[in-house]
């Protein structure tokens, strides 16, 4: 009851109070240092005028000079909403409204305005700034696009700053509402905001019980959202982000962007339909209506591996997500779902990949249109799920690459196969390099490779002992060329593919076991004959080294070097050259062999004076 007593006494006052100053009033006469409250049906300060000097004009209209306006909450929170100061402002105190074109400065629970000419109205608690309007929030908003816990001072936390050429502030019982339209340009940390509409949203303060005349606590983070629209543009930390929509949470250091949204950096290019960003980790999203994520990297043409004269093409990577993560010396990127890479004559497809590279500080002393957009270097990228790499009519596969495109090389795993029109070659591991293809085995898991179909190269290495004899026969059917090895290397060159096996090499052709140490395919790729038709593999020659061991239907043929030459129909064997079967053994330095001719030619010579030998059942003959 007192309090009430109390209220209604002061109510009581204020109203005689006011009364005595309209009473006091005359038309043209000044005021000096006045003061005048207005109170709501509930009895609660709405607010209170004070100005230097105010001259009653007509109908309760009021001139003021050095006008000083204190806004209240007008409910029991008794919360001084907002101090509104002017050198000169016309009320209408019947309306309950006001206006200038002088400079306006309104100060709230958490923020600062200023700006030229303005509109007050009380009943709907709006405030208009006609022309250059200025607001400071104690806040910042840019923890979306950086990790607070990575802001090592205050110092590196200032608030924001927004500028517009009009400006409506709006008070409810539940928030502040600002609109800046015209030319809006937000700055708060290091980021700096342009649209052409923005819309903040911020807490009211809660009032102190007992006192309604002193504003309550300031609170960073009093912004609840902010909203632009409308050519958003956003630049932070060499980063320019462009969207139709920006949505700001500060409190949960969140921004979404929709519309075409972008991200132009040094080195590499994101796009897709939205944009996340929270403390730091950007996502980018695309649509099926919009397209995927896209990322374009500058001057990583081929992945590397094609050669340094490719890395001045870009690289494109397509994902249904992408997701950004910057690090103090490193950028991180994620993709997700389907990823495509379009790399000079490279494509790749793969289920996700990272890529990472290093952070290259933008130069301070260029201006900003100068700025040579180009690649922090990227350290590698790394593909997993499903690999598939497709350059110049060679296909890899694996389960994971990884591209070291300053190394120019990438290391392929997880059943590693590379498919080269007929041939396939399979392994542990395989490197790729510029025109080359490594790939090495283990001893329980040697590299295989499936080559084109050879003819039989049978023939007959002596004369029969009679004309009956049977000659060998050779087979009309072919079998695939099989060969097994511990190290392969794929080499591209102009005109043909060469093959070259090392360690452990075991061949199986067509009615062909051959063992060596090393082993040379060269293979020329034939043109198609119509556009649907793959290319195909002919094998021009094959040469195998050290410990030879040749094994056909009946007979062995061992020597240093053997040729197998398919085109010609025809087998050179070099060096301490044997051949035995049942009929019997001849031998010397070099030994040709002719398929299906019934004749040889033995050679001696050679650094060991090798002499050529036929060895016949029952007889010997030396040459």
């Amino acid at each position: 009851m007192f309090m009430r007593f109390s209220r209604f006494l002061t109510v009581s006052l204020l109203c005689f109070v006011t009364a005595s100053l309209y009473s006091q009033m005359t038309p043209n006469a000044p005021i000096k240092n006045f003061r005048l409250p207005r109170f709501g049906d509930n009895g609660y300060t709405q607010w209170m005028l004070q100005g230097d000097q105010g001259i009653y004009e007509r109908d309760e209209q009021v001139s003021v000079k050095q006008m000083a306006m204190r806004i209240y909450s007008g409910d029991e929170r008794m919360a001084l909403e907002l101090s509104m100061d002017s050198p000169q402002g016309t009320l209408l105190l019947q309306e309950n409204r006001g206006y200038s074109d002088s400079p306006i400065a309104i100060v709230g629970a958490n923020f600062k305005i200023s700006g030229i000419g303005w509109k007050w109205s009380g009943d709907t608690k709006e405030i208009i700034v006609k022309q250059d309007a200025v607001v400071k929030f104690t806040q910042g908003i840019a923890g979306a696009f950086v990790d607070i816990g990575e802001i090592k001072t205050d110092s590196d936390l200032s608030g924001t700053e927004i500028h517009s050429d009009h400006l409506l502030l709006r008070t409810t019982k539940e928030e502040y509402y600002f609109e800046f339209t015209g030319n809006v340009h937000a700055v708060s940390d290091q980021m700096d905001l342009k649209s052409e509409t923005l819309i903040a949203l911020a807490d009211v303060p809660k009032g102190r019980a007992g006192s309604g005349s002193k504003l309550a606590p300031s609170e960073l983070d009093s912004i609840r959202q902010i909203i632009a629209h409308n050519d958003v543009t956003i630049i932070q930390s060499g980063k320019t982000v462009n969207a139709d929509e920006a949505e700001f949470f500060p409190r949960e250091q969140l921004v979404n962007l929709s519309g075409a949204a972008s991200i132009d950096m040094r080195g590499a290019y994101l796009s897709g339909e939205t944009i996340r960003s929270q403390s730091g980790e950007i996502e980018i999203a695309g649509t099926k209506a919009a397209g995927r994520a896209q990322m374009i990297l500058i001057e990583t043409g081929g992945l590397g591996i094609i050669g340094a004269s490719a890395l001045t093409s870009d690289t494109i990577i397509l994902a249904d997500t992408i997701t950004m993560r910057e690090k103090p010396t490193e950028n991180h990127f994620f993709f997700k779902g389907s990823v495509e890479v379009m790399s000079g004559p490279i494509q790749m497809q793969s289920s996700r990949m990272t890529v990472i590279s290093n952070k290259v500080d933008q130069p301070k002393a260029k201006e900003a249109e100068d700025l040579d957009l180009k690649v922090g270097e990227v350290k590698n990228i790394v593909a997993s799920g499903g690999v598939r790499i497709e350059q110049n009519g060679q296909v890899a596969t694996g389960e994971q690459a990884t591209f070291y495109p300053a190394d120019e090389r990438a290391i392929l795993t997880g059943d590693p196969k590379v498919i080269k029109g007929e041939a396939i070659a399979t392994g542990n591991t395989m490197e790729l390099k510029p025109k080359l293809a490594i790939i090495s085995g283990e001893a329980d898991d040697p590299v295989i490779v499936r080559l084109p179909e050879i003819p039989d190269l049978g023939y007959v290495a002596f004369t029969p002992t009679s004309s009956d004899a049977l000659m060998p026969t050779l087979q009309n059917e072919t079998e695939a060329t099989i060969v097994t090895s511990q190290l392969l290397h794929m080499i591209e060159e102009p005109k043909q593919t060469l093959f070259r096996f090392n360690e452990d090499v075991q061949v199986t052709a067509t009615n062909l076991d051959t063992t060596c140490e090393r082993l040379e395919v060269i293979a020329i790729e034939k043109a198609n004959t119509t556009s649907d038709t793959k290319n195909t593999l002919d094998l021009q020659r094959i040469e195998a080294h050290e410990n030879v061991v040749i094994k056909q239907t009946g007979r062995i043929s061992t020597a240093k070097k053997a040729i197998f030459l398919p085109k010609e129909g025809k087998v050179v064997l070099e060096g301490s050259a044997v051949v035995k079967d049942e009929q019997g053994r001849a031998a010397g330095h070099r030994m040709t062999l002719f398929q299906g001719q019934g004749r040889a030619i033995v050679e001696g010579g050679g650094l060991e004076g090798e002499r050529a030998r036929v060895t016949l059942p029952g007889m010997s003959v030396s040459q």
